[in-house]
């Protein structure tokens, strides 16, 4: 570690991490490079015992309350706070997989024409998941597939990406409501930047949705997200992802070999897409 003038700076947004951000944490201090790194994490009023947990870590923590966080300007904030070459973003709830994923983040850099590299993400075998993000089916809607096959089938995430500081800095995020990586992806490849999809920077992620009414909000912010990203949903598109036989056919499966166990996993092939119309077409934006 350090802090004074590191190579690489890892950038963390934080508000109740809890026991994975405790992971995901651990695994970033155990990683295995020969460059500097620094660790900073922005919080936005934790309770649960994160502050707690940072300072067992050398880690450079700032504050941000409820009201003013905004995931563009709030991630601009960590961004300009890190004295590192490249940044990575990573959230809360992702933990790097070996010691080597953050030497695997970086190494794809020693190529100048690449400018973002993507880490792999993978579904954690010993956590309750749900049932669709286990079979890569949550993002199964066509506003999700039109994005990946306009770029390359590449889907940049800050859930757990790296960035050159001049792509950054001559690309800043701005007022973002959410999906500020897609509204940054949009921004970068217009300009012909290269983003590489790096499947040896491996990473845990994956989320359960117990109830219907977090599930449903979840996909009308990403209706609007992909609103700000400048990808729309049809009502069209609602339908035939409604009717999508694969979704019909993965459903009953699950039923089958009792894996759906709640009534959001049962119901999400119908929840998705109303939801992420919903977002996309209705949904109000705020603005500043």
């Amino acid at each position: 570690m350090n802090q004074t003038n590191p190579f690489v700076s890892i950038v963390y947004l934080t508000r109740n991490g809890g026991h994975v951000f405790e992971k995901s944490l651990a695994a970033v201090f155990s990683q295995k490079v020969n460059f500097d790194f620094e660790v900073i994490v922005v919080d936005s009023e934790s309770t649960d015992g994160t502050l707690e947990v940072l300072e067992r870590y050398p880690i450079r923590v700032y504050k941000v309350t409820r009201d003013e966080f905004n995931f563009g300007l709030t991630r601009d904030y960590g961004f300009s706070l890190a004295k590192g070459v490249e940044l990575v973003a990573i959230s809360q709830d992702a933990v790097p997989v070996g010691p080597d994923w953050l030497k695997n983040m970086i190494s794809p850099f020693a190529n100048s024409s690449i400018m973002v590299v993507q880490g792999m993400e993978i579904v954690p075998a010993d956590q309750n998941i749900f049932f669709w993000e286990k079979y890569r089916l949550f993002y199964y809607t066509r506003e999700s597939r039109r994005w990946l096959k306009s770029n390359n089938n590449i889907g940049l995430s800050f859930t757990c990406c790296a960035i050159r500081r001049m792509a950054w800095q001559e690309n800043p995020l701005g007022w973002a409501e959410m999906s500020e990586d897609k509204l940054f992806q949009r921004r970068i490849s217009a300009k012909g930047y290269n983003i590489f999809l790096q499947r040896e920077a491996k990473y845990y992620h994956a989320h359960m949705y117990n109830d219907i009414s977090s599930l449903a909000k979840r996909c009308e912010n990403e209706g609007l997200g992909w609103r700000i990203a400048g990808q729309r949903y049809s009502f069209p598109d609602l339908i035939m992802d409604i009717i999508n036989p694969l979704m019909l056919a993965v459903l009953v499966y699950g039923l089958l070999t009792l894996q759906i166990r709640h009534w959001s996993e049962l119901l999400f092939p119908l929840i998705r897409p109303t939801f992420v119309f919903k977002g996309n077409n209705f949904t109000k934006q705020y603005v500043k």
